[in-house]
């Protein structure tokens, strides 16, 4: 059955603390410190008792030490040498597991009038908007060309009477010039008469709030074509 660690919450000189030696993972110290230095130092880091040896943290420690902190607040945990590193791997481990939602994350640092201390950058965004333009995918297709009715073989016989140009009784249509010609296929613009689908990838979370905003909106204004509820979207959005 889980439980609460036996801990005690304390505030540590910067310089009673040490890292784990054995600690294989790598922070960026110069971000974390922009962080502190922007919202203070807040939360704590994770020590093992018996050394003073950090186990959780030690890259905030670091960012604390070159922001100019004296001292930061500890979870001391008295636990052995093996719990300790155990702790270490899975603090470093377990939070690679987690993921984003891209398209609420872009939205809320475009939100932002400036990334300063969220540890994003402007490049970064431009990368994550990248990623999500491309997978957006849009097919263009021609309207289905109406077949022309096949003419009767008593009317044809009317037209070739057996004494015609053709003098063979072929009934064939002449093809017309260049029709034998082969052609690059091209990516036409969308124009009049033209059918576009517009297909985007969601996630499976994604996918159940989209269905269930359109139920709400089609229970209070009826069959809402979907193309008429996306273009609404997109023009509120690009107002914003």
């Amino acid at each position: 059955m889980a439980q609460i660690a036996s801990q005690e919450y304390r505030m540590v000189g910067v310089d009673e603390l040490e890292p784990h030696p054995d600690n294989p993972h790598r922070g960026d110290i110069d971000r974390i410190a922009g962080s502190i230095k922007r919202f203070g130092f807040y939360g704590s880091v994770v020590v093992q008792a018996s050394r003073m040896r950090i186990i959780a943290g030690e890259h905030r420690w670091r960012g604390a030490t070159r922001a100019g902190l004296k001292k930061i607040p500890a979870v001391v945990l008295d636990v052995d040498d093996d719990t300790a590193l155990r702790i270490l791997l899975a603090d470093n481990r377990l939070g690679e597991y987690g993921g984003y939602d891209d398209t609420k994350l872009a939205e809320l640092l475009q939100g932002l009038p400036d990334l300063d201390g969220t540890g994003w950058r402007d490049e970064d965004l431009a990368d994550l908007l990248d990623d999500l333009a491309g997978e957006i995918e849009v097919i263009a297709k021609e309207p289905a060309a109406p077949q022309r009715p096949a003419r009767s073989a008593p009317a044809a016989a009317a037209e070739d009477d057996g004494e015609g140009e053709s003098g063979d009784g072929d009934l064939e249509d002449e093809e017309p010039e260049g029709a034998d010609e082969e052609t690059t296929p091209t990516a036409p613009r969308p124009k009049s008469g033209m059918t576009v689908e517009l297909i985007v990838t969601l996630t499976a979370a994604q996918h159940d709030e989209a269905t269930e905003l359109l139920d709400r909106i089609r229970a209070r204004d009826g069959e809402a074509p979907l193309a008429e509820v996306i273009l609404a979207a997109l023009k509120v959005h690009a107002i914003r």
